[in-house]
């Protein structure tokens, strides 16, 4: 196989797994006991959720009813999907109000960025990924 076919190829198993994950959490999410299961876990009183995509906001649906959800965070201060009713904020905007809080970072592809990003500022015990939050070990 030449080069090219062979990186064209290893970016679509990339892509099939990031999505493959996506969809598997999507599933997670909707099992209600082990939403609050984890929340109980993990001690969570308060939260910032980290992404404005499809993840995030189903994230903040299956938690909103069970603990306080500060704010989904996303870098441009918006959200991808059109909801109404979710506040959300930018980066900058974390770094100014953020205290003591968790943080859930749902974005697959760009977790370890985002979480270097917020380590600067945030104690890693609070900061999950959602895999890490609905299926992890503590």
């Amino acid at each position: 196989m030449d080069e090219e076919l062979e990186r064209i190829f290893d970016y679509y198993v990339e892509d099939y797994k990031i999505q493959f994950f996506s969809y598997k959490m999507m599933g997670k999410l909707l099992e209600t006991e082990n939403i609050k299961n984890r929340i109980e876990i993990y001690n969570i009183k308060n939260l910032y959720v980290y992404g404005g995509g499809y993840l995030g906001v189903q994230l903040y649906n299956a938690v909103k009813d069970f603990i306080s959800v500060k704010a989904i965070v996303d870098k441009s201060g918006g959200l991808s999907v059109d909801v109404q009713g979710i506040k959300s904020i930018s980066f900058d905007e974390l770094k100014e109000n953020y205290t003591d809080e968790k943080i859930i970072i749902t974005p697959v592809k760009y977790y370890k960025a985002i979480e270097k990003d917020l380590k600067q500022f945030i104690d890693k015990k609070n900061i999950l990924f959602l895999g890490e939050f609905l299926e992890g070990v503590i």
